[in-house]
């Protein structure tokens, strides 16, 4: 369409993403790496690994010297550029090279590394709930640097490609497609995976184990497949449940599929499930075979949309992964299997977003917290899922869910911060959107409504009295009352945006109700009587 591609020029002209970074992560703005290719050797016991990092950098300024890698808990054995000897220092999780060509903006160059030694995190050899031994990646939010030299931050994102030599009997799964299965002079596998697309480094990862692969099918040519321990496989056909038709509603609701797979893999690590871009883990423990992971499914597959292509710039802005997948998670079981689970669901996030605010009044976005862990909280999670719901509410179904396209359609394969997604979704909705994420995004809390109604006989008039409660945030809320009497329900709407305001509706008689938020569209605490 015409539009989007307008609204990427706009956005792109305005666009100041790493501007409004403000996490703790020391930004290398002076290079990009594009590409790594990741070697490692495996061993069928022991925790030792041997490996070889090769990563491709594009200079965005003139005469840089060094290049600082993030890469801790191994040894380094050789470092080159451009397959010459370079000098480096390793030191405090840093690896430092030591650059000996001249560059300008827009060269690249090669850096390699060699390595060995036992990770320390990132990469795990673990023995599963069968006994059987397993090597997994568990990256999020910044522990590849413990595996393999890297910029271990979502702002830099690039492609990967992966060569893993492990014993014979392993299946390897990995980001991407598979390029080349190959036997090895001492009996060893070799498995070649790509990954074309640029992707977070905490999304880069493989496993290996002796996997059962289910071919689940396909949608639009892209090919979804179960690896699985082989007890487990009828388990997990019967855990993933509705999958494939997941795929086709989120290409169909956001955008294309960003990559060129789906493989959902039962594995060791330690979330019950992490989104991998293509290839997203599955802690071992939750398979059961009663289809109750589908919600974890549903959320990990909208992370392939939202934290692994369209991926946060700042770990202050995580919402914009983990709030989404959340609410599109809930959002398909709505579309599928109708609006009483969605509003269960939705009720769920409430309350336990209420109890964690209860104990820890923080807002959304909080840059107080420095640790990425302490971040998975229920402000990221299910408040923000109720900020898109209500965002959904004010903007109306078509304008909201086009946002949302324009959205991904911008920023596909790219960083954003909260300023993009609301420049984004005023522009669809043609008015400013300032307040509601200032009060939502960047203020602690949710209104804490009084409303009190009376009727008037003499001037046939319904009075609504409404009331904020709440201590800090005064909140800017249209809701929806719904007038109940012997006639069909009447709807109005009471633009909320004083601590105290009183509305009043011409009725032809007394209601027998007055229902605030009959729909359930605002995050809230609210009291309802009549006043006599």
């Amino acid at each position: 369409m015409k539009r989007s591609g307008c609204l990427i020029l706009a956005l792109a002209a305005v666009s100041l993403t790493l501007a409004f970074s403000r996490d703790t992560y020391p930004r290398v703005t002076d290079l990009d790496a594009i590409h790594y290719r990741i070697s490692l050797e495996i061993k069928d016991t022991g925790d030792e690994i041997a490996g070889e990092t090769e990563i491709l950098f594009a200079f965005n300024a003139d005469s840089v010297k060094s290049i600082p890698l993030d890469f801790a808990g191994l040894m380094a054995d050789s470092v080159s550029e451009n397959s010459r000897a370079a000098q480096f220092e390793q030191s405090a999780g840093k690896l430092n090279i030591r650059l000996q060509g001249d560059y300008v903006r827009g060269n690249q160059t090669s850096i390699a590394v060699k390595y060995h030694g036992n990770p320390s995190d990132g990469l795990f050899f673990k023995k599963s709930k069968f006994g059987d031994r397993t090597v997994f990646a568990d990256n999020w939010p910044n522990r590849a640097h413990f595996w393999f030299p890297s910029i271990d931050h979502p702002y830099d994102k690039a492609s990967v490609d992966f060569f893993i030599t492990a014993p014979a009997r392993y299946g390897v799964i990995a980001n991407g497609t598979p390029v080349e299965t190959t036997s090895t002079s001492s009996g060893a596998k070799l498995t070649h995976w790509s990954e074309k697309v640029p992707i977070p480094t905490y999304c880069m990862v493989f496993g290996a184990t002796n996997f059962s692969v289910v071919d689940a099918g396909s949608w639009n040519s892209i090919p979804l497949s179960y690896y699985l321990y082989p007890k487990d496989r009828e388990h997990g056909i019967k855990d993933f449940g509705r999958a494939l038709k997941m795929i086709e509603f989120y290409s169909g609701l956001i955008g294309p599929y960003p990559y060129e797979k789906l493989a959902l893999v039962q594995s060791t690590t330690r979330f019950g499930g992490m989104e991998n871009s293509s290839a997203i883990f599955f802690n071992e423990r939750i398979f059961s075979g009663s289809g109750r992971l589908e919600p974890t499914v549903a959320h990990e597959i909208a992370h392939q949309w939202f934290g692994d292509s369209v991926t946060e710039a700042d770990w202050h802005h995580v919402w914009l992964s983990e709030s989404f997948a959340t609410y599109f998670g809930a959002v398909f079981f709505e579309r599928v299997d109708g609006r009483e689970l969605f509003m269960k669901m939705m009720q769920d996030y409430k309350t336990t977003y209420l109890k964690q605010y209860a104990r820890d009044p923080r807002p959304m976005y909080d840059p107080e917290i420095t640790d990425p862990f302490r971040l998975l909280n229920a402000n990221n999670y299910q408040k923000g899922a109720w900020v898109l719901h209500m965002l959904r509410r004010l903007m109306g179904d078509e304008q909201f869910f086009a946002g949302i396209r324009d959205y991904y359609g911008a920023f596909r394969d790219r960083n954003a911060l909260t300023q993009d997604f609301q420049r984004v979704m005023e522009l669809r909705a043609g008015r400013p959107l300032d307040w509601f994420f200032r009060e939502w995004f960047n203020e602690p809390g949710y209104p804490i409504y009084d409303v009190r109604w009376h009727w008037d006989a003499g001037q046939k008039e319904l009075r609504l009295h409404v009331m904020q409660k709440q201590a800090n945030t005064l909140f800017v809320m249209p809701l929806d009352v719904e007038i109940r009497s012997s006639v069909a329900p009447r709807r109005e709407i009471a633009d909320v945006r004083e601590r105290e305001q009183l509305f009043t509706f011409k009725l032809d008689q007394k209601p027998r109700s007055v229902v605030i938020d009959p729909d359930e569209w605002v995050l809230k605490v609210m009291k309802v009587r009549e006043e006599k």
